[in-house]
């Protein structure tokens, strides 16, 4: 679910607070101009692209513990090997 009509500011800890629950927003991608971000309820939010070097420094790590968080979820379930997946390589 994507809240808000338009782009947002981050906040300077490269966050934002989630319109519909109040929970802190962190970034899971970038692209040119926007970052995406999430919150734990799973809503969504799509914020400029700061302009500043250290703000889209702290974009970034969030953007990279995501990553190998789920990584590390990966591994606690035996994703990512072949060992203990069934047909439809789930």
């Amino acid at each position: 679910m994507e809240i808000g009509h338009g782009l947002r500011d981050l906040r300077p800890d490269g966050t934002l607070e989630c319109e519909e629950c109040g929970m802190p927003m962190f970034a899971f991608s970038r692209l040119k101009g926007e970052v995406r971000l999430e919150c734990a309820n799973h809503h969504h939010a799509l914020a400029r692209e700061p302009a500043d070097a250290a703000r889209l420094r702290l974009v970034d790590n969030w953007i990279a513990k995501r990553g190998a968080q789920l990584h590390v979820q990966h591994e606690r379930w035996g994703t990512d090997d072949l060992k203990g997946r069934d047909k439809r390589d789930i």
